[in-house]
């Protein structure tokens, strides 16, 4: 079972264990509770955000046919690196005509969505060309994708017509 609390419950928690007669349960629990309420270390979070980035690369390159390869400089789709300002995914050539959207990514144990649409919003070359990838372990599906309603509308529309039009 997965509970999910926040660090002002977790500390109201920590209180009230350390209320209670010291056991070794109530010591052991009192000692996760201390670690899981300490920020992730920089390069941790890094290390995070980077290796999710590169699955989403990974997903366009089965969607477009356009190979990944990280470590070339000349790829069509690529990870941009965490100190660098823009969207999270490059896309050129080919890769971006057949995949003509902005990329954010969030690998995160907090969600900030307003923040986040805001910076998707912020990076995407036009108003309704973004996408942004959630993921988390608060979400049930833990891998989300968010986009405009404008986009969505023109994405699904073109997809029913070819499944339910009939020739």
């Amino acid at each position: 079972m997965v509970l999910n609390v926040n660090n002002k419950e977790k500390f109201f928690l920590l209180q009230a264990l350390k209320a209670q007669p010291q056991t070794k349960e109530g010591d052991a629990l009192m000692r996760k509770i201390e670690k899981s309420m300490k920020p992730i270390q920089s390069k941790s979070a890094k290390a995070k955000g980077h290796e999710w980035q590169k699955e989403i690369c990974e997903m366009i390159s089965r969607i477009t046919g356009v190979p990944f390869e990280q470590s070339s400089d000349t790829s069509q789709i690529r990870s941009r690196e965490a100190s660098l300002n823009g969207t999270d995914v490059i896309l050129t050539g080919e890769a971006k005509e057949k995949f003509p959207y902005s990329i954010e990514c969030k690998n995160c144990s907090s969600i900030s969505l307003p923040d986040w649409v805001r910076q998707a919003e912020e990076n995407s070359e036009k108003k309704d060309d973004w996408l942004l990838f959630i993921k988390s372990p608060l979400l049930t599906t833990k891998k989300i994708a968010v986009l405009p309603l404008s986009l969505f509308e023109f994405l699904f529309s073109h997809h029913s017509q070819r499944l339910f039009c009939k020739n």
